[in-house]
């Protein structure tokens, strides 16, 4: 965050909103007008998106969906199924973060403290506390799920033989921040590496469940793998990590946006994600959440003022284009009109049609989890078959974008590619990808 006026006043007035909403949840999205949302939609010529047919049944339904596309400036030359990295933001939010940033670069002596006092820490900050359903003042506005996440990796107090738990599938900046730690402070690293397809929830629950001792002290769980697609069991091994006294450290960023209820169900202590993925706002907003019990443990990664109190000791970075998080709002608006379990009904909805047209079409091609636990990411392998090359290929002479997975360093044997459509993406869309795959395999000197 940007916080380049008077360090004193960012206090008070961190202080001032904090005390106006301490022990209350998050209020509804409505804390931005309910006006600024149609206002915006009617802008844009949008229909209203508003829909009492059951979720299942909006997400059959591409005429909604293409209403929805109508709300985005999209690159036209490009079929984007790469959305699990970050998702476009609206256009609403493109206009707005246009206007915000003119306004605060002609003025930013002004306007920096100005937009985060009138707009970021209660508007914005309200806004996504509620798209999570926690109060306000138990998150911290940072960049990206990285700065989240690092945030308790590093700061998390611990000493030489402690021992925490991760997988090789975990995000590979989380496993870079794991081993700084153990060459830091000596602790000990227990990395599970889960079976590929994962047979069953209970079989990964007890992966995890072998891992965890009466030394660990931490337990990072990743919902869902960006490398497999793979959801984890999340609450039952949290509880099991609490029975013996270990701490759970959930990565969020690729399910934020997608559940009704992204954090208190899973039982954990702390919680990071980016908002610019599933949530649609635009690059640089993430966030960290965490049980207000730990708050006064966790050394920040930047040191914050003596004065501060709570998650206002995890936010400052200095100065930074603050425009972003009033940019945020339409974004968050939009999410609230569509809802996060309609969100996931499209998105599983689209992933089992892509499934079904690739094991049509290769009937050798070997998926990472299960359409059940998966849902919105479709990892894919081709035996044989370099990801790395389908993935230019198909970008170069087809437009069509996604992910190679071919470079893990904590698992090489993973070999996949990464499909992540969008909610607006149409079937047809997911056609050309499948007849460019199946044209450009053989090219590959791989047999399908």
């Amino acid at each position: 965050m940007s916080r380049a006026f008077d360090r004193r006043t960012f206090l008070q007035q961190t202080a001032l909103f904090a005390g106006a909403v301490s022990g209350s949840l998050a209020l509804p999205l409505s804390v931005t007008g309910a006006s600024e949302l149609d206002a915006w939609l009617s802008d844009d010529g949008a229909q209203s998106l508003d829909d009492q047919r059951p979720p299942a049944v909006v997400a059959r339904d591409e005429a909604y969906w293409a209403r929805v596309r109508g709300l985005y400036n999209l690159q036209t030359d490009v079929i984007n199924l790469d959305h699990g990295w970050t998702n476009p933001t609206p256009r609403a939010a493109m206009t707005e973060l246009t206007a915000r940033a003119r306004m605060l670069e002609a003025l930013p002596a002004e306007q920096l403290p100005k937009q985060w006092e009138t707009i970021s820490t209660t508007k914005m900050r309200g806004a996504l506390a509620a798209a999570m359903k926690v109060p306000p003042t138990e998150i911290a506005l940072v960049r990206n799920a990285t700065e989240a996440l690092d945030t308790v990796l590093l700061g998390f107090p611990l000493k030489a033989g402690d021992e925490i738990v991760c997988s090789a599938h975990d995000y590979y900046a989380m496993l870079d921040a794991l081993e700084q730690r153990r060459a830091r402070d000596g602790v000990v690293l227990r990395i599970v590496k889960p079976p590929v397809p994962a047979p069953s929830m209970s079989a990964l629950e007890a992966l995890y469940v072998g891992a965890i001792t009466s030394r660990t002290r931490l337990v990072l769980l990743t919902h869902p793998s960006n490398v497999t697609g793979q959801h984890l069991p999340v609450r039952r091994i949290a509880d099991h990590a609490h029975r013996l006294g270990a701490e759970v450290v959930v990565d969020g960023a690729q399910s934020l946006g997608l559940l009704e209820d992204p954090v208190m169900p899973l039982g954990c202590d702390y919680y990071g994600a980016s908002a610019h993925k599933w949530l649609g706002t635009p690059v640089g907003l993430g966030v960290l959440w965490m049980r207000p019990q730990h708050v006064p443990k966790i050394w920040p990664l930047i040191p914050p003022m003596k004065e501060a109190k709570g998650m206002a000791r995890f936010e400052w970075i200095g100065t930074a284009p603050e425009y972003i998080n009033p940019a945020s709002i339409p974004a968050l608006a939009l999410h609230s009109s569509l809802g996060a379990s309609r969100k996931a009904e499209r998105l599983k909805y689209l992933s089992s049609y892509l499934r079904g047209r690739i094991s049509r079409a290769f009937p050798t091609a070997r998926f990472y989890a299960s359409h059940e636990s998966s849902g919105t990411l479709t990892h894919v392998e081709f035996p044989g078959a370099d990801p790395t090359a389908i993935q230019k290929r198909l970008r170069d002479r087809h437009g069509i974008l996604i992910q190679g997975m071919g470079s893990v360093r904590s698992d090489p044997s993973l070999r996949a590619v990464r499909i992540s459509p969008n909610v607006y993406t149409a079937r047809t869309e997911l056609d050309r990808f499948v007849a460019a795959t199946s044209k450009e395999i053989p090219r590959l000197g791989i047999q399908g």
